[in-house]
């Protein structure tokens, strides 16, 4: 004979109907172990994190968090978008996404997960949360760029999709597919700030310096207050040996943010190229600053300008700070020796 086991409950499920006996039982097959029944924390939450454009978003931040906003658990996104949370008890949950590092605003949902099953155990729910992340509404994002105002413009709505289209697939590593992008937009619209701008600094970091020139040139003849702009045109110009425009550039983007270590270098180097080494020596001790002296590139600069001033001492000060920050430099032990002759020429003066 078959073993059972005889539980008594307040109420039960018959046929899909709750009813409530005074006396029910429930008979349940021994072989059925009542851990399993007993089991409340069945529930799972998936989900897919996508761009606007329904591109799947890897590496974006998935946190879960109870009613009062505590975070129960935390994860990230595959390749293929999905997350997921398994093992949740009946309540109310809120999920946060967020994406670190890219120009996606983040996104809140609440979800509820109530088991539709009276028996603890049975009828878990799975619920399906997906989110589709927006670009972030700001000007300066992308390579040289700082926190910034956005830039007001009357935007055809053909040039303005192809430009957030194109920014996505920069973001998605697709680089052919963005810039093409990109300029179509500009096709369209040729005084189309974000567009000029973008475009330019991508050609900066990527050394196409001619072409960043006249795109970042026109961005600024829209947007003179660009720091983005200001900031790469400075770059692109001191690549192209245009000294002059270098520094009047880098000196407008440290007006426009001050707060860039990384345009206080630039300028810095730009004004010791042009022998103007006392105020090259205020632009680098400025980013020395910014940096809170943690830039190896910025302690040789300083070095160099040093030297060019005869203060031997404070040039090996300089060096040695480089190679603290920077210690397997490839070329170390010649480093080393020349700051052993700049102590010799200190001492000799």
């Amino acid at each position: 004979m078959k073993k059972i086991i005889i539980l008594s409950l307040s109420f039960v499920v018959v046929s899909g109907l709750f009813i409530q006996p005074s006396n029910a039982v429930v008979k349940v097959p021994a072989n059925e172990s009542l851990s399993v029944i007993s089991i409340q924390n069945r529930n799972t939450i998936i989900g897919f994190v996508f761009t606007e454009s329904r591109a799947a978003l890897s590496d974006a931040f998935v946190e879960l968090l109870d009613d009062f906003g505590m975070t129960i658990d935390r994860t990230k996104t595959n390749g293929s978008g999905l997350y997921t949370f398994k093992g949740l008890s009946d309540g109310r949950y809120n999920i946060k996404v967020t994406h670190y590092g890219a120009d996606y605003e983040g996104q809140n949902r609440a979800v509820s997960l109530v088991a539709i099953s009276a028996v603890p155990g049975r009828g878990a729910v799975n619920e399906q949360i997906d989110f589709y992340l927006k670009l972030k509404k700001v000007v300066n994002i992308g390579p040289l760029a700082v926190p910034g105002v956005i830039f007001a413009q009357e935007i055809p709505k053909d040039a303005k999709k192809l430009y957030e289209d194109g920014i996505e697939d920069l973001l998605n590593k697709k680089e052919t597919e963005g810039f093409d992008k990109l300029k179509k937009a500009l096709e369209i619209f040729p005084n189309y700030f974000l567009a000029l701008d973008r475009l330019g600094r991508e050609y900066v970091v990527r050394g196409h310096y001619a072409p960043a020139f006249v795109l970042l040139t026109k961005a600024i003849e829209e947007n003179p207050r660009s720091f983005s702009s200001s900031f790469g045109l400075g770059l692109a110009s001191y690549r192209l040996q245009q000294i002059d425009k270098a520094i009047t550039n880098l000196q407008r983007a440290t007006e426009i943010y001050s707060k860039s270590a990384d345009a206080y270098l630039w300028l810095g180097i730009s004004l010791h190229q042009d022998k103007k080494l006392a105020q090259a020596e205020t632009a680098l001790t400025k980013a020395n600053k910014l940096s809170k002296g943690e830039s190896a590139e910025i302690h040789w600069q300083l070095a160099r300008l040093y030297k060019d001033q005869n203060r031997f001492g404070e040039s090996a000060d300089e060096l040695e700070l480089f190679l603290k920050h920077k210690p397997d430099v490839e070329n170390a032990e010649k480093i080393k020796e020349m700051v052993k002759t700049l102590r010799q020429k200190a001492l000799s003066k």
